[in-house]
C-alpha cells in the first residue's frame, strides 16, 4: 500500500513539473513572474493567475493526455478529478519551479 502511495505522489510530482514546464513555455519570463506574484499575494486557493494569461487548463489537460489520462471523457472529471487537483495546486506551491532572473 504504501509503494502505491509513493508511486502515486511520484507522479502527481512528476505531471505536477510538465504541467509547470508546459507554463513556461507558452508564457514569457515576465509573465511568468507575474503568475507566481499574483498567486503568492492571492486569498482564495482554487484561484491561479496562470489564467490571466492562458488557458492553462489546456496545458494541464496536455499533461494528462500524455499520461493516458483524459479528463474530458465521460467519467474523467470522476476518475481523474483529484489528481488534476492535486498536480495543479502542487505546481502552485512550487511556485511553477520558475526561477526569477
Amino acid at each position: 500500500m504504501a509503494t502505491q502511495t509513493n508511486e502515486g505522489q511520484d507522479r502527481i510530482e512528476t505531471m505536477a513539473f510538465e504541467f509547470s514546464v508546459n507554463l513556461k513555455r507558452w508564457l514569457s519570463h515576465k509573465q511568468m513572474k507575474k503568475v507566481v506574484s499574483r498567486n503568492k499575494h492571492e486569498d482564495e486557493p482554487n484561484i491561479c493567475h496562470s489564467h490571466d494569461f492562458c488557458d492553462a487548463n489546456m496545458a494541464l489537460h496536455d499533461v494528462f493526455m500524455k499520461h493516458g489520462m483524459d479528463v474530458t471523457a465521460e467519467g474523467g472529471v470522476t476518475r481523474h478529478g483529484q489528481e488534476w487537483h492535486d498536480v495543479w495546486q502542487l505546481a502552485k506551491r512550487k511556485r511553477f519551479w520558475f526561477r526569477p532572473k
